[in-house]
């Protein structure tokens, strides 16, 4: 598995910890993520992959990428057998100046980023 971690130069170095890039086989096709202060943002570049929330055994996929603020419980990700994003991690609250809505409306509740930003954002991110 490739991952490829960069922290950005300022000012973005005050919203953001890193800016990753992940590509290959995952070393474990489910990770366990604990409750944290902070938000992550994935973009989906390869099969979707799922996440898993509360105590239910169903899991929502995620084909664009998805988007998490400050869970505050547990949540299980479920990566494909070959994982392709673009992934950053915010500093707590990092993400609310991105948000169209409340950083706190989102708490336990991953969206895909086509909820978040709509369509149109999806096809520009995609095409580039």
């Amino acid at each position: 598995m490739k991952y490829v971690s960069r922290v950005p130069r300022p000012p973005l170095d005050g919203l953001i910890d890193d800016i990753y890039f992940l590509e290959g086989a995952p070393p474990y096709p489910r990770l366990t993520l604990p409750p944290m202060p902070s938000a992550v943002l994935i973009f989906n570049l390869g099969a979707p992959f799922r996440i898993r929330t509360g105590t239910g055994t169903e899991t929502a996929e995620y084909a664009d990428g998805c988007v998490v603020t400050m869970p505050t419980r547990a949540f299980e990700f479920g990566y494909p057998p070959g994982t392709r994003s673009v992934g950053v991690h915010f500093k707590p609250w990092g993400l609310a100046p991105f948000l169209p809505i409340p950083a706190a409306e989102l708490c336990d509740r991953p969206v895909t980023v086509e909820q978040l930003w709509g369509r149109p954002a999806v096809a520009e991110l995609q095409t580039g």
